[in-house]
Formats: C-alpha cells, sequence, structure tokens
C-alpha cells in the first residue's frame, strides 16, 4: 500500500510540473507571437510616417539663366515659382510672371497651379487651367525654364 501511495505522489508531482511547463510553454508562444505582431505594427507606423514626409523635387532641366540647369529643389509641402523674390524658386526671365505658379501636397498627391501668369505655365506642353496633379517624370515649364517633377 505504501508503495502505490508514493507512486501516485510522485505521478500527482510529476502532473503538476508537467502542467506548469505546458503553461509556459504557453506563454512563451504567447510571447513570441506578440512580439511578432507588435513588429508589424512597428513597420506599419514607419510607412505611414514615410507617407507623411513624402518629398518631392524639381530639377531644373533648361533657364534662362544658365548657372540654374542641373539645380534640384526638394520640397515636401509647397513650393512656389516666379520672377519675385518672394518665390522659393526665383526665376531671373522676362517670360515668367512675378507669381507665376504653385506646387501644393493635397491629399498625398502633388498639384500646380497657375498664378494668373501671363505666359500661362505648362505640364507636359499642355497648358494648364486650374489645378493638374503632377506624376514623376512630368515636365513642367515656367516662362523659358522647364523643371522635371519627381517623387
Amino acid at each position: 500500500m505504501q508503495g502505490t501511495a508514493i507512486v501516485i505522489k510522485t505521478l500527482g508531482i510529476a502532473l503538476q510540473y508537467g502542467l506548469l511547463l505546458l503553461l509556459l510553454y504557453f506563454v512563451y508562444k504567447l510571447m513570441k507571437f506578440m512580439k511578432k505582431d507588435s513588429q508589424h505594427v512597428v513597420e506599419d507606423i514607419y510607412a505611414v510616417t514615410e507617407i507623411s514626409n513624402v518629398e518631392a523635387v524639381l530639377t531644373v532641366l533648361e533657364a534662362a539663366d544658365q548657372s540654374m540647369v542641373g539645380q534640384r529643389f526638394a520640397f515636401s509641402n509647397h513650393i512656389s515659382i516666379g520672377r519675385g523674390n518672394d518665390n522659393d524658386i526665383v526665376l531671373n526671365d522676362s517670360f515668367a510672371s512675378h507669381h507665376h505658379a504653385e506646387i501644393a501636397l493635397l491629399n498625398n498627391l502633388y498639384v500646380i497651379e497657375d498664378m494668373g501668369s501671363v505666359n500661362k505655365t505648362y505640364v507636359n506642353n499642355e497648358p494648364i487651367t486650374g489645378r493638374q496633379y503632377l506624376q514623376s517624370g512630368d515636365l513642367i515649364s515656367v516662362g523659358s525654364a522647364t523643371f522635371e517633377f519627381g517623387r
């Protein structure tokens, strides 16, 4: 009888340790899953941050002032182009208006708008009216200057 009691007691202790090990294994797997899931959340946060910090670039392909050719103008939300000194890109060009055109970020897309210039603003050799969405590679003409838009 006493041998049976020892076996039952030993079996009970073994089952308790087995249950404890099973519980620890479950917690380990749960933590591993949560860590993996949190990495996806962090990656998603970085992706959203990258979208909100979108930068665009205007590269000068042609200009009346040859020293501007090849210059790159990076911007995030807004850039203005014209002959006036208060523009982000100042053109020394009699064919450009004082405030000729503006490019702005609208719903994560860039739009260009002619500001009522006399000689118009052109995108891919077509005059624009109102706002026009820009795509990477579009050619923008303001006065004698031609820019390539890129994202």
